[in-house]
């Protein structure tokens, strides 16, 4: 292994311990992916590899990822994407649970945002 694939598997083991950090902390559940971007920004990590560790992390099976829409023109290109961890403790309904994590993260702001926001 060359230095620059030594920084790269670093870098992404940060990322990876920023992510879970991020999804364990403060009681919640689920969190949109622009809030783990932000968490890397605080930890000084640049969030270059963020859709690769998240990719890798979905597909092995530790976090749940799902996309989400709202059709006002404001949100357009906005990364709307949740985020949760499946708890592998948590047995045959750790994904179940992910989902409804995530489910509950969305409609919280969903209603939050539409409570809020007028379009004129």
């Amino acid at each position: 292994m060359n230095d620059k694939s030594t920084a790269n598997a670093d870098d992404e083991g940060k990322i990876k311990a920023v992510i879970f950090r991020t999804l364990e902390s403060r009681g919640k559940k689920a969190r949109f992916v622009t809030e783990l971007s932000a968490a890397l920004a605080r930890a000084a990590l640049g969030a270059a590899t963020l859709e690769r560790v998240l990719a890798e992390l979905a597909t092995e099976g530790s976090i749940m990822l799902r996309d989400h829409f709202c059709a006002d023109p404001h949100l357009a290109g906005v990364d709307l994407r949740v985020a949760a961890l499946v708890q592998s403790d948590a047995g045959a309904d750790a994904q179940m649970i992910a989902i409804r994590a995530i489910d509950e993260a969305w409609d919280k702001w969903l209603t939050e945002y539409l409570a809020n926001h007028r379009c004129g």
